[in-house]
């Protein structure tokens, strides 16, 4: 019995968390530090303004890698969109070095992190 209500405890929490989506953190590799702000703010603002992203991308500058991913159906967002949603990021959430901001009710965020020996992913490439 105990053995069953474990299992279940661990689904539920699994599910939950499933279910839950994205939120808004200051979370990272453990290598990230307050220094890397100019480094991720360089590697999000390579997404191009005029250019549609509607899947996995993510742009790389030094240390540091801009995400943009969603659990489900992608919004088609342009580059200066996704630019306008990495700022809170260091704005209102206050991280100093790497983070995520969710949007689209939680199943989308865009991340900043770092990365080593990371090349530019995704659409378009």
């Amino acid at each position: 019995m105990v053995k069953s209500f474990t299992s279940l405890v661990i689904v539920v929490a699994t599910l939950s968390g499933a279910l839950a989506g994205f939120s808004d953190n200051c979370h990272g590799s453990g290598r990230c530090n307050k220094g890397m702000g100019p480094t991720c703010s360089g590697a999000f603002n390579r997404f191009t303004d005029s250019t549609i992203y509607d899947g996995y991308t993510s742009r790389t500058n030094g240390d540091c890698t801009a995400i943009y991913e969603c659990t489900g159906d992608y919004p088609r967002l342009s580059g200066a969109q996704l630019k306008s949603l990495f700022q809170p990021i260091y704005g209102g959430q206050g991280c100093k070095g790497c983070g995520s901001h969710a949007f689209n009710g939680g199943s989308c965020e865009v991340t900043l992190n770092f990365c080593s020996n990371c090349v530019d992913s995704g659409n378009p490439n």
